[in-house]
């Protein structure tokens, strides 16, 4: 070991206090275990200062500026502790603190209140639902997106581009779904399916079209096409119907529908003197509830 004893230590009668100063250049080598407790080391290279308890080195400071004196934030300075504690104290529903085994974890509650904004310049992601009881959520340039659950907002959700919901909802409680630019609306992205009159066409989906073929409808008769659509669940489920298709000189209306599970038969009939009509019908479709 490469320590160095202050020349005053070799002189005279060595006292219990102050204890001895060891001078090295490095730090207490694990071997190094003196009889007296409060042994000084100094590693004069490194820059640390070490005091013996009796069983360890007790490291009392370290660096050019020795140990830390002062804990300072984003305001308020500098600051010295009180009675040798520092203090870490956190927010109700924001952030809290709490400390075991010389550690100090810092925990955010399960119901987080921020003051103000919080802002994330990728994704911020919820497990559940964001929601905004009196102001907005607001996306100026991504998206806002519900992949489980619902994006519920008490006043405004105002995106710059899109809303997004993979498996949930966008449900306006007491409000509408209003588009204020010309030209834009509600896009549905319908399913279409073609068969012959006689059988029932399989068409799922809240919105879609139906192409009914080999048709033949006489002045004065009826037929019943039938929409097989699982979305339709009872009977008093309401479905919005547009028919066209028709042979010149007939005079096609829809004359009633039902629903029920699954099913919606549509009555269509031809005027009475009408010509009888053969050309395909196509009816498209809405659903407006479960």
């Amino acid at each position: 070991m490469s320590n160095e004893r202050s020349p005053k230590q070799y002189t005279g009668v060595r006292a219990i206090k102050p204890p001895d100063l060891t001078l090295a250049k490095i730090a207490p080598p694990a071997g190094f275990k003196p009889t007296v407790k409060g042994q000084l080391y100094l590693d004069f290279v490194g820059l640390s200062a070490y005091m013996w308890s009796g069983t360890t080195w007790i490291l009392l400071g370290t660096g050019a500026s020795g140990s830390i004196n002062t804990i300072s934030g984003d305001t308020g300075g500098a600051q010295g502790p009180v009675a040798n504690n520092f203090n870490l104290l956190g927010t109700a529903n924001q952030i809290t603190v709490t400390g075991t085994a010389a550690t100090q974890t810092f925990h955010i509650p399960t119901t987080f209140i921020a003051p103000g904004s919080i802002r994330s310049i990728t994704t911020v992601t919820s497990g559940t639902g964001f929601i905004a009881t009196t102001g907005n959520i607001v996306a100026s340039t991504g998206n806002i997106t519900s992949t489980l659950g619902s994006v519920g907002a008490a006043t405004t959700v105002t995106a710059g581009t899109t809303v997004t919901a993979t498996l949930g909802d966008i449900t306006a409680t007491n409000g509408n779904f209003v588009s204020t630019a010309v030209g834009k609306g509600i896009v549905l992205n319908s399913a279409q399916a073609s068969g012959v009159a006689s059988g029932p066409v399989v068409v799922n989906g809240r919105s879609g079209r139906a192409t009914f073929t080999s048709v033949s409808i006489a002045a004065a008769a009826d037929l019943t096409l039938t929409i097989t659509n699982s979305a339709i669940t009872a009977s008093t489920t309401e479905v919005m119907l547009s028919m066209s298709g028709a042979t010149t000189g007939s005079a096609l209306s829809i004359k009633s529908k039902t629903a029920s599970a699954g099913s919606l038969a549509i009555v269509v009939t031809n005027g009475t003197g009408a010509t009888t009509t053969t050309a395909d019908i196509q009816i498209d479709f809405l659903i407006l509830n479960a």
